[in-house]
């Protein structure tokens, strides 16, 4: 069961990742960034939840062998 759940938390920071990455590649969010400077907030909780997420299930994999 414990493999189970590192897996879907891969399956789903590796999904928050793209998304994060989807969504700042979008013309609203360039265009933000463009006049800003700055990444906006939503794509920042997206890469920092998928990293987080994906840290926790490989953590959880190596150590639950």
């Amino acid at each position: 069961m414990k493999r189970f759940i590192s897996l879907v938390l891969i399956l789903l920071g590796g999904l928050l990742l793209y998304w994060g990455y989807d969504l700042q590649q979008q013309l609203d969010m360039a265009l933000i960034q463009r006049v800003t400077g700055k990444v906006p907030e939503r794509v920042w909780q997206y890469y920092v939840t998928g990293g987080v997420a994906l840290l926790v299930g490989v953590f959880g994999l190596w150590r639950f062998r």
